[in-house]
Protein backbone atom coordinates (compact mmCIF):
# COMPACT_ATOMS: atom_id res chain seq x y z
CA UNK A 1 0.00 0.00 0.00
CA UNK A 2 1.34 3.43 -0.96
CA UNK A 3 2.42 5.69 1.89
CA UNK A 4 -0.28 8.33 2.51
CA UNK A 5 1.40 11.71 2.76
CA UNK A 6 -0.16 14.74 4.43
CA UNK A 7 0.49 17.84 2.32
CA UNK A 8 0.60 20.27 5.21
CA UNK A 9 1.96 23.84 5.15
CA UNK A 10 5.45 24.01 6.63
CA UNK A 11 5.09 27.55 8.01
CA UNK A 12 1.93 26.52 9.86
CA UNK A 13 3.78 23.61 11.44
CA UNK A 14 6.57 25.98 12.49
CA UNK A 15 4.00 28.33 14.03
CA UNK A 16 2.26 25.50 15.89
CA UNK A 17 5.53 24.21 17.36
CA UNK A 18 6.69 27.68 18.39
CA UNK A 19 3.35 28.44 20.01
CA UNK A 20 3.26 25.11 21.85
CA UNK A 21 6.25 25.93 24.01
CA UNK A 22 7.83 22.61 22.99
CA UNK A 23 11.26 22.26 21.42
CA UNK A 24 11.79 20.39 18.15
CA UNK A 25 13.50 17.64 20.15
CA UNK A 26 10.46 17.27 22.38
CA UNK A 27 8.09 17.12 19.41
CA UNK A 28 10.30 14.53 17.72
CA UNK A 29 10.30 12.42 20.91
CA UNK A 30 6.52 12.57 21.13
CA UNK A 31 6.21 11.38 17.53
CA UNK A 32 9.09 8.89 17.77
CA UNK A 33 10.79 10.43 14.73
CA UNK A 34 14.08 12.22 14.12
CA UNK A 35 14.44 15.98 14.61
CA UNK A 36 15.61 16.12 10.99
CA UNK A 37 12.19 14.78 9.97
CA UNK A 38 10.44 17.62 11.78
CA UNK A 39 12.69 20.19 10.11
CA UNK A 40 12.12 18.63 6.70
CA UNK A 41 8.35 18.92 7.17
CA UNK A 42 8.80 22.55 8.12
CA UNK A 43 10.84 23.19 4.96
CA UNK A 44 8.37 21.07 2.94
CA UNK A 45 11.23 19.01 1.52
CA UNK A 46 9.43 15.96 2.95
CA UNK A 47 5.90 15.18 4.10
CA UNK A 48 4.60 13.52 7.27
CA UNK A 49 2.33 10.56 6.83
CA UNK A 50 -1.25 10.54 8.09
CA UNK A 51 -0.23 8.89 11.34
CA UNK A 52 2.44 11.55 11.93
CA UNK A 53 -0.14 14.27 11.33
CA UNK A 54 -2.55 12.73 13.82
CA UNK A 55 0.21 12.64 16.42
CA UNK A 56 1.27 16.22 15.59
CA UNK A 57 -2.27 17.46 16.10
CA UNK A 58 -2.50 15.65 19.42
CA UNK A 59 0.93 16.73 20.67
CA UNK A 60 0.52 20.39 19.65
CA UNK A 61 -3.16 20.57 20.62
CA UNK A 62 -4.32 21.77 17.24
CA UNK A 63 -7.02 20.35 14.95
CA UNK A 64 -5.52 18.45 12.04
CA UNK A 65 -7.21 20.80 9.56
CA UNK A 66 -5.21 23.79 10.78
CA UNK A 67 -2.00 22.36 9.31
CA UNK A 68 -3.50 22.63 5.80
CA UNK A 69 -4.04 26.39 6.07
CA UNK A 70 -2.03 28.37 3.49
CA UNK A 71 -0.41 30.46 6.24
CA UNK A 72 -0.29 30.59 10.05
CA UNK A 73 -3.27 32.07 11.91
CA UNK A 74 -2.87 35.71 12.86
CA UNK A 75 -3.75 35.22 16.54
CA UNK A 76 -0.83 33.93 18.59
CA UNK A 77 -0.41 33.18 22.28
CA UNK A 78 2.73 35.32 22.63
CA UNK A 79 1.75 39.00 22.21
CA UNK A 80 4.10 40.67 19.76
CA UNK A 81 4.51 43.57 22.20
CA UNK A 82 6.19 41.27 24.74
CA UNK A 83 9.59 41.24 23.07
CA UNK A 84 9.96 45.03 23.20
CA UNK A 85 7.79 45.92 26.19
CA UNK A 86 8.88 49.12 28.02
CA UNK A 87 8.53 47.15 31.27
CA UNK A 88 11.56 45.07 30.30
CA UNK A 89 13.97 48.01 30.46
CA UNK A 90 17.14 46.68 28.88
CA UNK A 91 16.26 43.03 29.53
CA UNK A 92 15.82 40.65 26.60
CA UNK A 93 13.45 37.74 27.09
CA UNK A 94 15.42 34.51 27.22
CA UNK A 95 14.41 31.07 25.97
CA UNK A 96 13.04 29.92 29.33
CA UNK A 97 10.94 33.06 29.71
CA UNK A 98 9.57 32.75 26.18
CA UNK A 99 8.85 29.07 26.79
CA UNK A 100 6.89 29.77 29.99
CA UNK A 101 4.97 32.61 28.34
CA UNK A 102 3.99 30.36 25.44
CA UNK A 103 3.02 27.54 27.80
CA UNK A 104 0.91 29.97 29.80
CA UNK A 105 -0.72 31.23 26.62
CA UNK A 106 -1.50 27.66 25.57
CA UNK A 107 -3.09 26.89 28.94
CA UNK A 108 -5.00 30.16 28.83
CA UNK A 109 -6.35 29.31 25.38
CA UNK A 110 -7.83 26.00 26.49
CA UNK A 111 -9.23 27.46 29.73
CA UNK A 112 -10.78 30.35 27.81
CA UNK A 113 -12.35 27.88 25.39
CA UNK A 114 -13.68 25.79 28.27
CA UNK A 115 -15.11 28.90 29.90
CA UNK A 116 -16.91 29.86 26.68
CA UNK A 117 -18.26 26.36 26.15
CA UNK A 118 -19.27 25.92 29.80
CA UNK A 119 -21.02 29.19 30.64
CA UNK A 120 -19.66 32.03 28.52
CA UNK A 121 -18.98 34.16 31.60
CA UNK A 122 -16.49 36.96 31.06
CA UNK A 123 -14.13 38.20 33.75
CA UNK A 124 -15.72 40.56 36.28
CA UNK A 125 -12.55 42.58 36.76
CA UNK A 126 -13.26 46.31 36.14
CA UNK A 127 -11.57 48.37 33.46
CA UNK A 128 -9.62 51.60 33.97
CA UNK A 129 -7.31 53.77 31.89
CA UNK A 130 -3.90 55.26 32.54
CA UNK A 131 -5.65 58.60 33.03
CA UNK A 132 -7.68 57.27 35.96
CA UNK A 133 -6.49 57.95 39.49
CA UNK A 134 -4.80 54.81 40.80
CA UNK A 135 -6.10 55.48 44.33
CA UNK A 136 -9.71 55.54 43.18
CA UNK A 137 -9.19 52.56 40.87
CA UNK A 138 -7.69 50.45 43.67
CA UNK A 139 -10.47 51.52 46.06
CA UNK A 140 -13.14 50.44 43.58
CA UNK A 141 -11.53 47.04 43.00
CA UNK A 142 -11.01 46.55 46.72
CA UNK A 143 -14.72 47.22 47.27
CA UNK A 144 -15.67 44.62 44.67
CA UNK A 145 -13.32 41.98 46.06
CA UNK A 146 -14.56 42.53 49.60
CA UNK A 147 -11.51 41.56 51.68
CA UNK A 148 -11.53 43.56 54.92
CA UNK A 149 -8.36 45.08 56.34
CA UNK A 150 -8.85 43.08 59.56
CA UNK A 151 -8.92 39.85 57.58
CA UNK A 152 -5.83 40.79 55.57
CA UNK A 153 -3.78 41.77 58.61
CA UNK A 154 -4.83 38.67 60.54
CA UNK A 155 -3.67 36.17 57.97
CA UNK A 156 -1.21 33.89 59.71
CA UNK A 157 1.77 34.51 57.45
CA UNK A 158 2.88 35.68 54.03
CA UNK A 159 2.29 32.29 52.44
CA UNK A 160 -1.34 32.32 53.54
CA UNK A 161 -1.67 35.89 52.28
CA UNK A 162 -0.53 34.86 48.80
CA UNK A 163 -2.88 31.86 48.76
CA UNK A 164 -5.82 34.00 49.86
CA UNK A 165 -5.19 36.69 47.25
CA UNK A 166 -4.81 34.03 44.58
CA UNK A 167 -8.13 32.49 45.58
CA UNK A 168 -9.84 35.88 45.59
CA UNK A 169 -8.66 36.65 42.06
CA UNK A 170 -9.99 33.29 40.88
CA UNK A 171 -13.47 34.62 41.64
CA UNK A 172 -12.83 37.16 38.89
CA UNK A 173 -11.95 34.32 36.49
CA UNK A 174 -8.27 35.34 36.71
CA UNK A 175 -5.73 32.53 36.24
CA UNK A 176 -2.73 32.89 38.56
CA UNK A 177 0.28 30.74 37.71
CA UNK A 178 3.51 30.31 39.61
CA UNK A 179 6.50 29.74 37.32
CA UNK A 180 10.13 29.02 38.13
CA UNK A 181 12.31 31.42 36.14
CA UNK A 182 15.24 32.29 38.39
CA UNK A 183 16.29 35.60 39.93
CA UNK A 184 17.77 37.08 36.75
CA UNK A 185 14.47 36.76 34.91
CA UNK A 186 11.20 38.65 34.75
CA UNK A 187 9.24 38.90 37.99
CA UNK A 188 5.95 38.14 36.29
CA UNK A 189 3.73 38.70 33.29
CA UNK A 190 0.09 39.21 32.40
CA UNK A 191 -1.94 38.24 29.33
CA UNK A 192 -5.36 39.80 28.90
CA UNK A 193 -8.32 37.70 27.76
CA UNK A 194 -11.96 38.65 28.32
CA UNK A 195 -12.86 35.17 29.59
CA UNK A 196 -9.72 34.07 31.44
CA UNK A 197 -7.17 36.86 32.01
CA UNK A 198 -3.87 35.42 33.21
CA UNK A 199 -1.12 36.40 35.62
CA UNK A 200 2.13 34.53 36.23
CA UNK A 201 4.56 35.26 39.08
CA UNK A 202 8.15 34.11 39.38
CA UNK A 203 8.71 31.77 42.33
CA UNK A 204 12.35 32.87 42.65
CA UNK A 205 11.19 35.71 44.91
CA UNK A 206 9.82 35.93 48.45
CA UNK A 207 6.07 35.52 48.94
CA UNK A 208 5.64 39.22 49.74
CA UNK A 209 7.43 40.18 46.53
CA UNK A 210 5.12 37.81 44.65
CA UNK A 211 2.10 39.53 46.18
CA UNK A 212 3.32 42.92 44.98
CA UNK A 213 4.02 41.45 41.54
CA UNK A 214 0.57 39.82 41.58
CA UNK A 215 -1.22 43.14 42.02
CA UNK A 216 1.16 44.98 39.72
CA UNK A 217 -0.03 42.54 37.05
CA UNK A 218 -3.64 43.06 38.15
CA UNK A 219 -2.91 46.70 37.34
CA UNK A 220 -2.06 45.66 33.79
CA UNK A 221 -5.26 43.63 33.54
CA UNK A 222 -7.52 46.47 34.67
CA UNK A 223 -5.80 48.57 31.99
CA UNK A 224 -6.52 45.70 29.57
CA UNK A 225 -2.83 45.42 28.75
CA UNK A 226 -0.50 42.41 28.49
CA UNK A 227 3.10 42.72 29.59
CA UNK A 228 6.18 40.93 30.92
CA UNK A 229 7.61 42.85 33.90
CA UNK A 230 11.30 42.67 34.72
CA UNK A 231 11.80 45.40 37.32
CA UNK A 232 9.88 47.86 39.43
CA UNK A 233 10.30 51.51 38.48
CA UNK A 234 11.49 54.43 40.53
CA UNK A 235 8.88 57.02 41.52
CA UNK A 236 11.08 59.48 39.64
CA UNK A 237 10.83 57.53 36.39
CA UNK A 238 8.62 59.66 34.18
CA UNK A 239 9.05 57.60 31.01
CA UNK A 240 7.40 54.29 31.92
CA UNK A 241 4.04 55.69 32.94
CA UNK A 242 2.10 52.44 32.72
CA UNK A 243 4.61 50.58 34.91
CA UNK A 244 4.61 53.36 37.48
CA UNK A 245 0.78 53.41 37.48
CA UNK A 246 0.69 49.64 38.04
CA UNK A 247 3.21 49.88 40.91
CA UNK A 248 1.22 52.65 42.60
CA UNK A 249 -2.06 50.86 41.96
CA UNK A 250 -0.68 47.68 43.61
CA UNK A 251 0.63 49.58 46.64
CA UNK A 252 -2.66 51.49 47.01
CA UNK A 253 -4.72 48.32 46.72
CA UNK A 254 -2.70 46.40 49.30
CA UNK A 255 -2.42 49.38 51.68
CA UNK A 256 -5.49 51.64 51.39
CA UNK A 257 -4.58 55.23 52.20
CA UNK A 258 -6.47 55.81 55.46
CA UNK A 259 -5.56 52.39 56.86
CA UNK A 260 -1.93 53.00 55.98
CA UNK A 261 -1.88 56.48 57.55
CA UNK A 262 -3.48 55.12 60.72
CA UNK A 263 -0.98 52.23 60.98
CA UNK A 264 1.91 54.62 60.37
CA UNK A 265 0.68 56.98 63.09
CA UNK A 266 0.75 54.08 65.55
CA UNK A 267 4.48 53.85 64.87
CA UNK A 268 4.94 57.60 65.30
CA UNK A 269 5.18 58.28 61.56
CA UNK A 270 3.57 61.50 60.34
CA UNK A 271 4.31 64.07 57.62
CA UNK A 272 6.29 65.88 60.34
CA UNK A 273 8.15 62.78 61.56
CA UNK A 274 9.00 60.96 58.34
CA UNK A 275 10.53 57.52 57.96
CA UNK A 276 14.27 57.43 57.44
CA UNK A 277 14.95 53.83 58.47
CA UNK A 278 14.08 50.91 56.21
CA UNK A 279 13.48 48.73 59.27
CA UNK A 280 10.50 50.92 60.17
CA UNK A 281 9.18 50.42 56.65
CA UNK A 282 9.60 46.72 57.19
CA UNK A 283 7.45 46.82 60.34
CA UNK A 284 4.64 48.42 58.35
CA UNK A 285 5.04 45.89 55.54
CA UNK A 286 4.72 43.00 58.01
CA UNK A 287 1.50 44.50 59.38
CA UNK A 288 -0.11 44.57 55.92
CA UNK A 289 1.50 41.26 54.78
CA UNK A 290 3.21 43.01 51.85
CA UNK A 291 6.76 43.55 50.66
CA UNK A 292 9.03 46.21 52.15
CA UNK A 293 9.28 47.54 48.61
CA UNK A 294 5.53 48.14 48.47
CA UNK A 295 5.53 49.81 51.90
CA UNK A 296 8.49 52.03 50.96
CA UNK A 297 6.77 53.12 47.77
CA UNK A 298 3.61 53.90 49.74
CA UNK A 299 5.47 55.87 52.41
CA UNK A 300 7.08 58.13 49.84
CA UNK A 301 3.90 58.52 47.79
CA UNK A 302 1.87 59.63 50.84
CA UNK A 303 4.53 62.03 52.10
CA UNK A 304 5.48 59.86 55.08
CA UNK A 305 9.06 59.46 53.84
CA UNK A 306 11.27 62.03 52.18
CA UNK A 307 11.44 62.26 48.40
CA UNK A 308 14.02 59.78 47.18
CA UNK A 309 13.57 57.36 50.10
CA UNK A 310 12.52 54.53 47.77
CA UNK A 311 15.61 54.98 45.59
CA UNK A 312 17.94 55.35 48.59
CA UNK A 313 16.98 51.92 49.94
CA UNK A 314 16.61 50.14 46.57
CA UNK A 315 19.55 47.79 47.12
CA UNK A 316 18.20 46.69 50.48
CA UNK A 317 14.75 46.25 48.94
CA UNK A 318 16.25 43.86 46.40
CA UNK A 319 17.59 41.73 49.27
CA UNK A 320 14.22 41.68 51.03
CA UNK A 321 12.57 40.50 47.81
CA UNK A 322 14.64 37.32 47.87
CA UNK A 323 13.39 34.22 49.73
CA UNK A 324 15.02 33.23 52.99
CA UNK A 325 17.17 30.12 53.00
CA UNK A 326 15.35 26.88 53.49
CA UNK A 327 11.63 26.82 52.73
CA UNK A 328 9.92 23.96 51.00
CA UNK A 329 12.16 21.03 50.36
CA UNK A 330 12.08 18.48 47.62
CA UNK A 331 9.50 16.26 49.31
CA UNK A 332 6.50 17.70 47.48
CA UNK A 333 4.84 15.33 45.05
CA UNK A 334 4.31 16.05 41.38
CA UNK A 335 0.60 16.52 42.05
CA UNK A 336 1.23 19.04 44.84
CA UNK A 337 3.65 20.94 42.63
CA UNK A 338 1.07 21.07 39.85
CA UNK A 339 -1.51 22.57 42.21
CA UNK A 340 1.05 25.21 43.23
CA UNK A 341 1.88 25.98 39.62
CA UNK A 342 -1.55 26.03 37.98
CA UNK A 343 -3.91 26.66 40.88
CA UNK A 344 -6.85 24.60 42.10
CA UNK A 345 -9.44 26.70 40.28
CA UNK A 346 -7.85 26.22 36.86
CA UNK A 347 -7.48 22.51 37.54
CA UNK A 348 -11.14 22.26 38.54
CA UNK A 349 -12.14 23.98 35.29
CA UNK A 350 -10.23 21.38 33.29
CA UNK A 351 -11.93 18.53 35.17
CA UNK A 352 -15.29 20.24 34.64
CA UNK A 353 -14.60 20.15 30.90
CA UNK A 354 -13.95 16.43 31.18
CA UNK A 355 -17.29 15.89 32.95
CA UNK A 356 -18.99 17.78 30.11
CA UNK A 357 -17.15 15.64 27.54
CA UNK A 358 -15.34 18.68 26.17
CA UNK A 359 -12.02 16.93 26.85
CA UNK A 360 -11.08 13.27 27.09
CA UNK A 361 -8.89 11.69 29.76
CA UNK A 362 -5.74 11.93 27.68
CA UNK A 363 -6.39 15.64 26.99
CA UNK A 364 -6.82 16.29 30.72
CA UNK A 365 -3.59 14.50 31.60
CA UNK A 366 -1.71 16.30 28.85
CA UNK A 367 -2.89 19.80 29.79
CA UNK A 368 -2.00 19.09 33.41
CA UNK A 369 1.33 17.53 32.38
CA UNK A 370 0.54 14.40 34.39
CA UNK A 371 -0.01 10.72 33.74
CA UNK A 372 -3.66 9.63 33.58
CA UNK A 373 -3.21 7.94 36.98
CA UNK A 374 -1.82 11.12 38.51
CA UNK A 375 -4.67 13.10 36.96
CA UNK A 376 -7.18 10.76 38.62
CA UNK A 377 -5.47 11.26 41.99
CA UNK A 378 -5.48 15.01 41.48
CA UNK A 379 -9.21 15.00 40.72
CA UNK A 380 -9.85 13.44 44.15
CA UNK A 381 -7.90 16.24 45.81
CA UNK A 382 -9.52 19.24 44.10
CA UNK A 383 -13.09 17.90 44.11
Amino acid sequence: MARQEAHITGSVLTWAIDESGLSRDEVADKLNVEVSDIKSWERETARPNKGNLTNLAKSLHRPSAIFYLPEPPKSISLPTSFRHAPSLGGHTLNHKELLEIRKAGRLQSILSWIQVESNGNTSKIPQFSIEDNHEEASKQLRGQIGISMDKQCNWENHSQAFREWRSVLANFEIIVLQVSLGQESIRGFSIWDEFTPLIAVNTAYHQTARIFTLFHEVGHLVLRSSSPCFEFVSPKDTDRKIERWCDEFAAAYLMPQQDFVNASRELGITPYAKVTDINVARKISNYFKVSTRAASLRLEKLGLAHNGFYDSVSRELDKFDLPSKGGRGGGRTTIQKRIDEIGANSISLIFKAREQNLLNELDVADYLNLTTGQADDLREIVH
